[in-house]
């Protein structure tokens, strides 16, 4: 594990050198990356979206042609501006995992969507969902959050790699499942948070793994950092890549001319 770790923090050190150096590049690099993140984080909740409306949605001069378009460029808006935030608070050094982050984010995914523009934590245990591990009672969820959130000011966890951290988090989180709709999408992004602060990418768990992904949530926790590690190493090889792959167009064109 922790061979694999320092693969990953040292490949990762080389991107932000390389993202460093090609600055335009990396920007045309993110901007793609956070459409794939979007894509996979709605598919592993079972909503696909296709390219034409992510792309269209995520520019913001763009205007949805008709009215079956508008709740599509809502939720995709909504969830740019997640992760928005996520970074925001990462690159803050007094933010700090809280109650009132988890409640922030659900909000902002929720954005002009009737019935999810108010945090509100679910009151039953339904039996129709996308999730089959076992979640806390509805009583329990103030309590199970705020241990989550304790837990995160202790030695033990400050002692843990980012990247379990991350996925410790997230498991708590899903463990909990505060929201009847979007805990997934919150536990997913307070964990990108976690990342993005320690100079990671985030972990685009992909939908081909959905199914992993959700078994991984009715295991101990050292499934999902197992996931989140191959994510990871997934992101990293399709970065370097697509810097690959742009150098070459760059070397091919000059020839040309």
């Amino acid at each position: 594990m922790k061979t694999r770790y320092v693969d990953i923090d040292d490949r990762t050190d080389d991107l932000r050198r390389l993202m460093r150096k090609e600055k335009e590049r990396a920007r045309q690099f993110l901007a793609k990356f956070d459409c794939s993140l979007i894509y996979h984080e709605n598919a592993l909740e079972g909503i696909v979206f296709s390219s034409q409306e992510l792309l269209a949605a995520l520019d913001p001069n763009a205007v949805a042609a008709d009215a079956s378009i508008v709740p599509i460029f809502t939720e995709i808006r909504n969830h740019r501006a997640a992760l928005d935030l996520v970074r925001e608070e990462a690159g803050d050094k007094r933010s700090r995992i809280t109650v009132t982050l988890f409640k922030k984010l659900y909000e902002v995914l929720g954005t002009g969507i009737e019935g999810r523009e108010k945090a509100v934590y679910r009151r039953d245990m339904p039996l129709h969902r996308t999730y089959f591990h076992d979640i806390s009672q509805p009583a329990n969820i103030p309590a199970q959050l705020e241990k989550l959130v304790d837990f995160t000011t202790t030695a033990e966890y400050r002692e843990f790699h980012p990247i379990n951290q991350a996925a410790t988090i997230h498991w708590m989180l899903m463990q909990a499942f505060p929201f009847t709709e979007n805990s997934g999408k919150v536990a997913r992004l307070v964990s990108h948070l976690i990342l993005i602060r320690a100079g990671y990418l985030p972990a685009i768990i992909h939908a081909i793994d959905r199914q992993r992904y959700y078994e991984s949530l009715r295991l101990p926790v050292g499934t999902l950092r197992q996931l989140l590690l191959e994510a990871m190493e997934n992101s990293l090889e399709n970065a370097f890549k697509y810097f690959s792959q742009q150098a070459a167009i760059r070397v091919h064109r000059a020839s040309g001319e």
